[in-house]
């Protein structure tokens, strides 16, 4: 189990085993059919067209699944994952039977496959949730006629360095996630009055988007990761200053993408002001001063902290007292950074700090040993660092510290996490019978999360 620097899981990983014990009562339950090649090489068909309502397959024989040309109008989620990430070219006939398929469908998830649109795919208006990758250059104006859409994910692999979004988006009242790798440029608003947008994640989007009517119709946005040139973007006039639209703002990512060899960036002296109600704040590339993270402290919210990529240089950093009330998670990352000074008067509540790359950094502060919170640190590339880290660990026990890459010396007590490794497990039957409780409490949590997060999904499809 790997989790978010805030303790939330991110990633749940099951034993083979159980995953195929899973796999198998979900089939049995008709949860979902998953489809893959028989043992005599063989593609198994849809087992109940009238019946079947999740769908998942396999890349690898998507193309010889479609050569049949399916009919199962009655199936509302489809999904093809891969653990690969080299994309699949198939046929446009093919990608466009996927469309005449699935008349009925809700849930579109074909990530792995290279997506083509087409006019059958403008007719799915049932559609909530779609993940989709290719060579998209713009989001054509078709999509508007999705009303019904809730999620949407696109992955492009251009060469242009923004995705234009042609489709009034402002017009999908049901819209509330919209992800791209690449920034996108959003449409201006046709107009400021009437119902506000839904949207409460726009992840990423290009700086010259944050235009005061785009974000007014985005009030209600929780998250927003914006990527491009940050130079004009933080002065005074710039888009910054339109952040203030964005009352419910919770996750504020910054990622800059143009160095300015000859020129400083500073964050606007009322940056606190703008984004007072963020409670998790990321920046890349940006390069301001350490200075500047003065400014940070003054967020009363802040709980999560990520400087990456040089989000600061400079050879030093002594943040003010009383600064970071909130804040408990501290990230660092490829910083030039050699000294440090902090202490509980700087990060009350610290609960854990990642340092990674910073291998510039002389010592940790021994100060932070005295907060009552701090409980967990890593270093990963920071050698430096490494026998402060141990001095902080040795006057906290149960501190948790973690080294990367470890040391050899037998001495050392710093543990280190086999991944990957397969034990053999002991089939007696009262094992069986506890292996098998295990299997159908994941089951059971694995569909409670399912309703939670997705009851508007589930409750149909």
């Amino acid at each position: 189990m790997r989790k978010k620097s805030d303790g939330q899981i991110k990633i749940c990983r099951l034993h083979d085993m159980l995953h195929e014990f899973c796999r198998t009562e979900a089939s049995n339950k008709w949860l979902f059919q998953q489809m893959h090649l028989t043992s005599d090489q063989a593609i198994p068909s849809i087992q109940d067209k009238d019946t079947c309502r999740r769908l998942c397959i396999q890349p690898s024989i998507l193309n010889q699944f479609l050569l049949d040309k399916p009919i199962a109008e009655h199936v509302r989620s489809f999904y093809c994952f891969s653990s690969e990430q080299k994309q699949i070219d198939l046929p446009p006939n093919d990608i466009k039977h996927i469309h005449k398929a699935f008349t009925l469908i809700r849930v579109l998830d074909v990530e792995p496959v290279k997506f083509l649109f087409s006019k059958d795919f403008n007719k799915l208006y049932h559609l909530r949730y779609v993940a989709i990758s290719g060579e998209f250059k713009s989001l054509p104006p078709s999509f508007g006629k999705f009303w019904n859409l809730q999620t949407l994910v696109i992955n492009t692999s251009t060469s242009e360095s923004t995705l234009e979004v042609k489709a009034d988006i402002w017009s999908l009242l049901q819209l509330r996630h919209f992800h791209t790798n690449i920034p996108a440029k959003l449409p201006a608003p046709a107009t400021t009055t009437g119902k506000t947008s839904c949207l409460q994640t726009l992840s990423m989007v290009a700086p010259e988007s944050c235009k005061k009517d785009v974000l007014a119709k985005a009030c209600l946005l929780k998250k927003l990761s914006i990527r491009g040139q940050m130079a004009s973007f933080l002065e005074p006039k710039g888009g910054i200053s339109n952040l203030e639209e964005l009352k419910c703002l919770e996750h504020l990512k910054l990622l800059n993408d143009v160095l300015y060899i000859n020129k400083a960036i500073h964050l606007p002296p009322a940056f606190f002001r703008l984004v007072r109600t963020v409670k998790k704040l990321t920046l890349v590339n940006t390069r301001f001063s350490w200075s500047n993270a003065n400014k940070l402290a003054q967020l009363e919210h802040l709980e999560v902290l990520k400087l990456k990529e040089n989000a600061f240089i400079g050879d030093s950093w002594k943040p003010e007292i009383g600064g970071f009330s909130a804040l408990q998670v501290l990230w660092i990352e490829r910083s030039d950074l050699e000294s440090w000074m902090a202490s509980s008067l700087n990060f009350p509540i610290l609960r854990h700090l990642v340092l990674i790359s910073c291998d510039k950094l002389k010592a940790v502060p021994l100060g932070l040993a005295d907060i009552h919170n701090f409980q967990e640190m890593r270093l990963d590339n920071s050698k430096e660092a490494v026998k402060s880290a141990k001095e902080i660990e040795s006057k906290k026990p149960k501190f948790k510290l973690t080294i990367f890459p470890p040391e050899t010396d037998s001495k050392d007590t710093v543990k280190v996490q086999r991944r990957g490794s397969r034990h053999r497990l002991c089939w007696d039957p009262g094992f069986i019978v506890a292996f098998r409780r295990c299997c159908i409490i994941v089951c059971a949590f694995m569909a409670h999360v399912l309703k939670d997060c997705f009851p508007s999904l589930t409750k149909n499809t």
